[in-house]
């Protein structure tokens, strides 16, 4: 290995002792704990209108949750695929998150089988479909795609988190043992038939460099039938050829931006503080900004069309967003707290260095994300079933939200306690020997 070689020493020195903070655990079962209540309360208060609100409620968080999930994992296969030594350094973080994907699959089935399907027009016999699109929603090809779909998801993240693991906590142990440090016991089921660091870490590389184009692909197909099939088809006679793509780019920024979150604050819990310096950060801040100014771009470019067209097919779905007096002003504040606001804030290049300034932004980009998956489903939901409620915002998003959170907290922290928090066996840890930095020449 070549370049300037990271020093772990923190790293492998929290891993003996890590657990998840106790205010931190605390905090996701309250959470969880109110998300349950939110959602028994929204399906047995008693009103049909509060019940597809719940459902909907439920919708957005899937789609924004299932997003970050996979969506944060991808950057570990693009950054296979591309090389980047900067990403390196929040890569076990990026592959902790899809340890969520299982959840979100398991929860979108029990809403579906639970009656949740339901809350989709095409589900009823007489929602007068054309007859491409009846056939296509044929329920129990429906429940396949879902399942064969995200199950792919889930199983090809699974072994390529479990191929990148192995090599990491093989020279983890030798590094661990030659400091006199106690070796985590559950290490040593991934550990069988060891050969050295040497030959497992070039196993290892070549597994995953292998493996990432396949992801990548997968994502984009996969994540494409989910918009259409989970999303839009809330609204069975709207469609629109960029929705697929503008939900799988946006579902990749969200998980970028939780990956920020979770290095920047519990970086020192994890011991990796000094392993992402200021450069990283800015770095991963200014993709987040390549993100935010592409979302703003697509959307546009979606808008655009739409509205000079007046395509019959699309132009309500648009109208019901931002000129109907239920979701207007819900529309404008996602439009500024997902694109205007970031996109100002991230301009600064020193911001975007400073990891408690950029910590947050993120959380701000977060939220819009949140509020466009709100905007996008809830309106389609509330003009088929409730179209005479007021506005379906309060308790029950909010609780179902907070035990979203509470449970990807509780996995991905759990994944993070256990294992060592960095890639400790990747040679693209270390500094490049061939880049060069030009500074201007002060006299």
């Amino acid at each position: 290995m070549s370049g300037h070689a990271p020093d772990y020493t923190t790293t492998l020195n929290t891993i003996p002792k890590r657990t998840i903070p106790s205010t931190v655990k605390n905090a996701s079962i309250g959470c969880i704990a109110l998300g349950i209540a939110a959602t028994v309360y929204g399906l047995f208060g008693g009103d049909a209108n509060l019940v597809k609100e719940t459902q909907g409620a439920f919708v957005i968080n899937f789609m924004y949750w299932n997003g970050v999930a996979i969506g944060g994992f991808i950057f570990s296969a693009i950054g296979m695929v591309t090389y980047a030594r900067w990403h390196r350094r929040f890569k076990r973080i990026s592959e902790a998150l899809a340890m969520f994907l299982p959840v979100t699959l398991a929860l979108l089935l029990v809403f579906l089988l639970a009656g949740g399907i339901d809350v989709y027009p095409w589900a009823d016999h007489d929602a007068h479909l054309p007859a491409h699109k009846a056939l296509y929603f044929k329920t129990g090809f429906f429940y396949a795609r879902i399942i064969i779909g995200l199950g792919i998801l889930a199983g090809l993240s699974y072994l390529f988190v479990q191929k990148s693991l192995r090599a990491d906590l093989g020279v983890a142990k030798e590094k661990m043992e030659a400091a006199g440090l106690e070796v985590p016991a559950a290490w040593e089921s991934k550990l069988g038939g060891w050969a050295g660091s040497e030959v497992e870490v070039k196993k290892a590389q070549s597994y995953m460099l292998t493996m990432a184009p396949i992801l990548c692909a997968s994502y984009a197909i996969i994540m494409s039938m989910i918009a259409v099939d989970i999303s839009m088809s809330l609204a069975p006679h709207f469609f629109a050829n960029m929705f697929p793509a503008w939900y799988f780019m946006s579902a990749g920024w969200s998980g970028l931006v939780w990956t920020s979150i979770i290095a920047i604050a519990f970086g020192k819990w994890m011991g990796i503080e000094n392993l992402i310096r200021p450069k990283d950060f800015h770095d991963i801040g200014k993709l987040s900004f390549a993100f935010c100014m592409f979302w703003g771009y697509t959307t546009f470019a979606q808008y655009l069309p739409i509205w000079y067209g007046n395509m019959t097919e699309e132009i309500g779905f648009i109208l019901y967003r931002t000129h109907g007096e239920v979701f207007s002003y819900m529309t404008r504040l996602t439009i500024v707290v997902c694109f205007f606001a970031p996109w100002t804030i991230l301009l600064s290049r020193g911001l975007k260095k400073q990891p408690k300034v950029y910590l947050s932004v993120a959380i701000l980009m977060a939220v819009g994300i949140w509020f466009e998956r709100y905007i996008v489903n809830m309106p389609s939901i509330h003009s088929y079933h409730m179209p005479d409620a007021g506005l379906p915002f309060g308790f029950v998003e909010i609780g179902m939200t907070a035990g979203f959170l509470g449970a990807f907290l509780l996995v991905v922290l759990g994944f993070l306690a256990k294992y060592p928090a960095a890639v400790i066996s990747d040679p693209f840890m270390h500094d490049d020997p061939d880049h060069i930095e030009v500074h201007p020449h002060h006299h």
